[in-house]
């Protein structure tokens, strides 16, 4: 089976694996189309960079309007030379229904007689200007089937009115385990908690820090990592000095991917306290993932999909509820036995549903079926 695979997300080196593990399935032959250039963040990528992988072909197309996600278009001629000359038996786009090359790619594939699938992590019933429901319309009826990335996502899009072949896989996974994790609280009779992301008022690091203050009370030994930039770093800051919690929190900065790794496997819990905003809920939470894979428990917030990842409500607290999260902490470190099955757990979890060669296999089975209909 050719599948086409069009995503811009691949211009991060660290997501290659991905495209690795769905090229050494049996009987796939995979290329990818991406934009030859893409502003991620403050950055802008190539994608020129995935020909190194001779596993998969690589199509890098010029796009319009690369630096707002889900506005740009690919250039029309050579993405249909692209198309045309792999001759796809399947096209995945990763990208919402309602972007603006979800429509170009349900145009280009109907006329050529393609199955489409779309892979969308939205989670919100969102209110969309008039032009982009007509599009998410016409999307959604184009579609041969859609994979999404959590059982709200797939809510929203029955909600929109899609009826046909759904499956929940994540986009991405891990991409090895730790082969010999170590089970039992990793420092000396001290709790180590760390967060890793970016340092925004949704992820809701200054619940995680006041949580903190409250173990120091409890004499519960404890010190926390955070680990990453952004917008918040100087109130979080303030608010540990306030806390009188200064000297048992580090702010680490921005880790590659071996420092998280690092990091992750010297942890004893990973916290993710993220809070709802307006238009946004935690899609998935990869660093979930990334820590179960390391042995190390998670605890996070009644928050998107991070319950549905964690699969445990014992791991589980209520947003902006400190005290909860206090408790929660306090009992894993009190109770060594508890502690140690769930590290067992999630870290069993991580190897069976997590691993990116098991979302390869689910993601090509499924898309065999699409096409035999």
């Amino acid at each position: 089976m050719k599948v086409c695979l069009v995503s811009h997300a691949y211009l991060e080196k660290g997501y290659l694996p991905v495209l690795a593990a769905l090229a050494a399935q049996p009987g796939v032959e995979l290329a990818l189309i991406t934009p030859n250039r893409y502003k991620l963040g403050l950055q802008t990528s190539s994608g020129e960079f995935s020909n190194i992988d001779t596993s998969y072909r690589t199509y890098p197309i010029p796009i319009r309007w690369g630096s707002r996600q889900g506005a740009f278009l690919y250039y029309v001629t050579p993405l249909a030379r692209a198309l045309d000359e792999f001759k796809p038996d399947i096209v995945l786009y990763e990208q919402e229904v309602f972007a603006l090359g979800a429509g170009q790619l349900a145009w280009m594939t109907s006329r050529r007689s393609i199955p489409l699938v779309m892979f969308v992590w939205e989670n919100l019933p969102r209110s969309l200007s008039w032009p982009r429901r007509r599009l998410r319309s016409y999307v959604l009826k184009s579609c041969s089937g859609l994979m999404v990335g959590s059982t709200a996502s797939a809510k929203v899009h029955k909600g929109w009115g899609f009826s046909g072949p759904m499956q929940i896989i994540p986009q991405m996974g891990v991409s090895a385990l730790n082969a010999n994790p170590v089970f039992g609280l990793r420092g000396a009779g001290e709790l180590r908690l760390a967060f890793a992301g970016r340092l925004i008022p949704e992820k809701g690091i200054d619940c995680l820090l006041r949580a903190v203050a409250r173990l120091s009370t409890k004499r519960v030994k404890v010190k926390c990592t955070v680990a990453g930039d952004g917008p918040e770093m100087e109130k979080l800051v303030t608010l540990s000095r306030a806390q009188n919690i200064e000297g048992l929190v580090h702010f680490a900065g921005v880790l590659q991917m071996e420092g998280i790794a690092e990091l992750l496997g010297k942890t004893d819990i990973l916290v993710l306290p993220s809070r709802r905003a307006k238009k946004w809920e935690e899609q998935f939470g990869r660093i979930l993932v990334e820590a179960m894979a390391q042995g190390t428990v998670t605890v996070g917030s009644r928050t998107g999909a991070i319950p549905e990842v964690i699969d445990s409500e014992d791991l589980i607290f209520d947003e902006d509820d400190d005290e909860a999260l206090a408790s929660i902490l306090e009992r894993l470190y009190t109770v060594p036995a508890l502690f140690k099955a769930q590290q067992e757990r999630l870290w069993m979890r991580a190897r069976d549903l997590y691993l990116n060669e098991i979302l390869a296999a689910r993601k090509i089975e499924w898309m065999r079926e699409i096409v035999q209909r």
